[in-house]
Order: C-alpha cells, then structure tokens, then sequence
C-alpha cells in the first residue's frame, strides 16, 4: 500500500513539474492537500486567490474521504519527503504527531492573533507551547433534544444528569421511545463520548494529573465509565447503542425514536431535513453535568500546517494566512455550512443569515476541550475504546475498566 501510495506521490510530483513547465518558470506552484469539499466553496477561494496572486498557482489536491485513509496518506508522504504538496488539512489529534516527527513547521511569531480564535480549536494546533497549523473548522459535541416533548411535559432542558434521567423517564418512557442514543462503538467517537461524561463529572486524565494522582484520576474515570452504563442498565439508552456510530443513532433520532441524542453539528441539517421527522422541533443545547460540575465538549475539526518540506514556505504561508482569514471562513460557513473557529464570524449577519443556527452552537463552543494532546494518541485511544467498551458491555466491571485505563494512559502519555 505504501508502495502504490509513494507511486501516487511520485507521479502527481511528476505532473506538476510537467504543467509548470508549459506554464513557464514565473508561476509558482503551492499545493494544497485535504479532504474534498462538496460545496465548491474551496474551489471558489482557490480560484479568488490565484485571480489576485499572478505569480502564484494554488492546486487542490483531494484526500480520500475517509480519515484514516487521509492519515495513512499523509504518512506516506511526508515520512518519504514529498516536496509536491505544501499544505496540509490536518484532524486535530495530529497536530502533537505531525509535529514530533519534524514534518510540520512551527508558524512563525505572530502569524496569527489568539484573541481573534476560538481557544479550544486554537489549543488543538499547538505543541508544546509553539503553533504548528491555523484552526480552518471546527466541530464539537453537541446534545439535540425533542424541544416540542420537553415543552408538551412543562420541562426545561436537563443541565444535570439527574435531571436528563428524569425526563427520560419522565417524557420517553410513557412514548416508548429510546431515551439518549449517542456514540457507543469501540472507535474513537466512544473516546470523544466518554471525555464529554469525564468532563461533565469533575474528571481529567492530563498527563500531570496521571503522575501525580493516578488514584484519584481512577476514581473519576470509573465515575464516567458507571455513568455511562447506568444509561444502558436503567433502559435509558438501549443495548445495540454499543453498535452505534453516529449515523446509527442520528437515524433513530430524525425518525422521532428518541428524545435526545449526543452528535456533531453536521446532524442538524439531517435534522431539520426534508426527510426528517422532526424537523422544527428540535433544539441544540450543551451537554449535561453533574452537580457543582461544568459541561464540556470534544473539540473536533481541520487545521492547517506547513509541510517541513515546501520548496516554497513563504508563498505557502500567504496563501495559508488567505485560507484562514474572516473572508474565507465567512464564505465557507455560507456555501458549505463548515463552523468557523474565529469567534467573530459567528456575528457576521451574513453568515448568521444562512445559518442561524450557528449561533446556538457558538454557546455549545464556549466550553470544549481536547482531546489528549499526545504524538502517542492513536495508542490512548485504544486503550480508552477497548476498556470503556468491554465495561459497557459488561466484560469487565467500571473500576477494573478504570484501572486498565489509568495504567494504560499513564504510560502512553508520559510524553
């Protein structure tokens, strides 16, 4: 695979040395590599950009939509020094990985101001203290509701989990619908979904935490791992949520089977569907907590960085700067709907005009957080999906699960 991947490289390198030449030498040829965009909206900015920048040529070249195909290629790429492609569009959780291993460049002082930037996708671009790429879109965690069922029951929307659990009962059962279906697989939105009842119940598993105080991060990861099952084991949520990834449980809820549902941003179109049957009554709102506790999202979304290997950083970097400006996320969140991670675009009226709803999720982004931030993440993961998995589904108890966790985090994250 790897062979036929370097073949690939080889022959897109081959390509662009060929039209650049019929081109002549005064054009310069940057690359952008990242997932293909539906909406044209990349196209539109790739083809403004060359419109103003004569001497420069900006080409897309389109990732396999599958993430960890896109990884695998990335990989391959940069381990073997391709020169061809210049930027790349990278998940979040690379970033620590990427820029381990040399093939990021850090970004220059003040390239950008954090204060324009949303903290939590800004946090996800950054390792150890440097930025190594610009948050492009951002996505978190985000609880959908049955507002009409809520409000036919004279029910606010649950902040605490105790709340939540009483409207299920409440609301759901009499319905004989599913009460919460969310992201139950052994994959990594099993990692995103547990963070989020970490979070929201006190807990942590920060490297200092981990050195520190493993005991008291176990007793707040077991608190998660029994929160989570507490779901399944009081019919709140049903058993096949342990097969579901987020189209499963975004079906269930659009066909009006369930009162909440944990997703992405992207299931409110879904939602609000022509397809749809519920489509007006849905509401948006963070996640619940426990008491005295503070709700949190999992920081998904692409950032940008600079491959080590560009033959031509500056140009790359100017058109890096015009990809992650206001203009061009305004346009993206207008033609492709992609949330913005600089916090005025979401005042923007134009962009609030085609998507009003942006303005509920801007609350939601208010309070996210990151997943670890670790060249060894791939390796925490597993350890997560693997032991929250086997507890939900009752191979092994909450604590050993969050004693498994612990020792396996501890080691991997040492870093």
């Amino acid at each position: 695979m790897k062979r036929s991947l370097l073949c690939l490289a080889a022959a897109a390198a081959a390509a662009m040395a060929v039209s650049c030449a019929q081109r002549g030498p005064s054009r310069t040829v940057i690359t952008f590599a990242a997932g293909n965009d539906p909406s044209g909206a990349t196209a539109a900015l790739i083809e403004e950009y060359n419109a103003a920048h004569p001497d420069v040529e900006v080409r897309f070249q389109a990732m396999p939509a599958n993430t960890d195909q896109q990884h695998d290629s990335y990989v391959t790429y940069l381990s073997a020094g391709e020169k061809g492609i210049d930027l790349y569009s990278l998940d979040v959780i690379w970033t620590s990985e990427f820029a381990r291993a040399g093939w990021i460049k850090p970004l220059p002082e003040g390239f950008l101001d954090p204060a324009e930037f949303l903290s939590g996708p800004l946090g996800s671009a950054t390792y150890r203290g440097r930025l190594y790429a610009v948050p492009w879109f951002t996505d978190a965690g985000v609880l959908y509701y049955r507002k009409d069922l809520l409000d036919a029951a004279g029910l606010a929307v649950p902040q605490t989990w105790d709340e939540f659990r009483a409207a299920c009962r409440a609301v759901a059962a009499p319905a004989k619908m599913e009460g919460f279906v969310w992201q139950g697989a052994r994959y990594e939105g099993l990692v995103c979904d547990f963070l989020e009842f970490l979070w929201g119940t006190g807990g942590s598993i920060e490297p200092d935490r981990l050195a520190s105080d493993a005991d008291a991060v176990r007793r707040e990861v077991e608190t998660a791992v029994r929160l989570m099952k507490g779901f399944l084991d009081e019919g709140v949520s049903p058993a096949s949520v342990l097969t579901y990834k987020e189209e499963d449980g975004r079906r269930v809820f659009t066909e009006g089977q369930a009162l909440f549902l944990r997703n992405w941003p992207y299931a409110w179109s879904m939602a609000e569907g022509a397809e749809s049957k519920v489509g007006g009554r849905v509401g948006i709102a963070p996640l619940p907590h426990a008491p005295g506790c503070v709700s949190y999202s999992t920081i998904g979304g692409w950032n940008v960085a600079l491959s080590s290997h560009s033959a031509n950083p500056e140009k790359a970097l100017d058109f890096l700067r015009f990809i992650t400006s206001e203009h061009a996320l305004a346009l993206r969140a207008i033609k492709g709907a992609y949330l913005p991670t600089r916090s005025a675009t979401y005042r923007d009226p134009e962009v609030l005009a085609a998507n009003p709803h942006f303005a509920r999720f801007f609350e939601v982004f208010t309070n996210t957080r990151n997943r670890p931030q670790s060249p060894e993440y791939p390796r925490a993961s597993d350890t997560i999906q693997e032991n929250v998995h086997k507890a939900l589904s009752g191979e092994m108890t909450p604590e050993a699960a969050a004693a498994a966790i612990v020792e396996g985090l501890a080691a991997v994250l040492a870093d």
